[in-house]
C-alpha cells in the first residue's frame, strides 16, 4: 500500500489546484496562505506557500515547454 509523502500530496494537490484555477492558481494559494498566517496558523501557511511555489514551477514549465514547440516549428 503506497502512502504519499508530506511533499508528494502536497505536490498532488498543487497539480490539481492548478488545473482547476489556472492563471490565477498561484494568486489563489498564495492568498490562503496569508489568510492562515494572520489566524496564527504556520503549519497551514507553509503548505499552502508550498503549493503556490510548485504551481509556480509548473507554471514556467509550461511557458518553456510552450516556447520551444513553436521554436521547432
Amino acid at each position: 500500500m503506497w502512502i504519499p509523502t508530506q511533499l508528494e500530496a502536497v505536490e498532488m494537490f498543487a497539480r490539481h489546484f492548478e488545473a482547476r484555477y489556472r492563471y490565477g492558481s498561484a494568486r489563489r494559494a498564495r492568498g490562503t496562505a496569508e489568510q492562515l498566517k494572520a489566524k496564527g496558523d504556520h503549519g497551514g501557511h507553509k503548505i499552502w506557500n508550498d503549493v503556490a511555489d510548485i504551481i509556480d514551477r509548473l507554471r514556467q514549465t509550461e511557458r518553456i515547454a510552450h516556447r520551444r514547440h513553436f521554436e521547432m516549428t
